[in-house]
């Protein structure tokens, strides 16, 4: 038996339930959660079906991965139980941007390190390495294509820029609903300011930036 996955589904059950639970109390505040919760399904779920009309075989990579985990038992465990519960705004959007930038053809490929899923477009433009990390996804444009085992390119390569992505799939774990004020959006206004060149700010230099990067060293070289 895949516990993680088995954990994954039951949290789904769980998940769905409250949300009926919700929806049929006599709470206006349940029945307003329990809407959001439907109508982000509902949208998942549309854009599900339209990137499997754009591209079968990638749009269900990244359907798959929001079921895929850590082969570690003990990561794996805690990527099932926080993943479909204290990470489900943030996986709802990660989600949504694989499969929007599928329907617009801009993926090339998808990997999966470590029960975190990557999307990929190659040959961005030269030197262009960007990242971006929601739940459990992953947004990566590369200027150049992965010629090697896609881990070895991780460790290896572009600067080590997939681990740290990695890492704050990390963070998005730890924080959980505070993931997006805490982490998502300090780091974007972070990028803007130095690409602005905004009293040479380092985006290197950000809290949270520091934390991807160690949050990656000690879980991919644990001393």
């Amino acid at each position: 038996m895949h516990l993680p996955r088995t954990l994954s589904w039951a949290l789904i059950f769980a998940t769905w339930t409250a949300a009926v639970v919700l929806f049929v109390g006599d709470m206006t505040i349940g029945r307003v959660v329990a809407v959001s919760f439907f109508a982000a399904k509902g949208m998942a779920i549309l854009l599900t079906l339209l990137a499997l009309l754009r591209n079968r075989r990638i749009a269900w990579q990244i359907f798959c991965g929001r079921y895929r985990f850590d082969t570690h038992r003990q990561h794996g465990l805690s990527q099932a139980l926080t993943r479909f519960t204290w990470e489900l705004p943030q996986l709802f959007i990660g989600y949504a941007i694989a499969q929007i930038r599928l329907l617009l053809g801009n993926v090339d490929r998808v990997d999966t390190l470590d029960g975190v899923t990557f999307v990929t477009s190659c040959h961005r433009r030269e030197h262009a390495y960007t990242g971006m990390s929601m739940g459990c996804y992953v947004q990566m444009w590369l200027p150049v294509e992965i010629q090697t085992d896609f881990e070895h390119y991780a460790r290896h390569h572009a600067g080590r820029m997939l681990l740290h992505e990695y890492g704050h799939t990390l963070d998005s774990q730890l924080w959980g609903w505070l993931y997006l004020p805490v982490i998502g959006l300090p780091s974007l206004v972070s990028q803007w300011l130095e690409l602005a060149g905004f009293l040479h700010h380092r985006h290197d230099n950000l809290y949270a930036e520091r934390w991807a990067n160690r949050h990656a060293d000690n879980h991919f070289y644990p001393r």
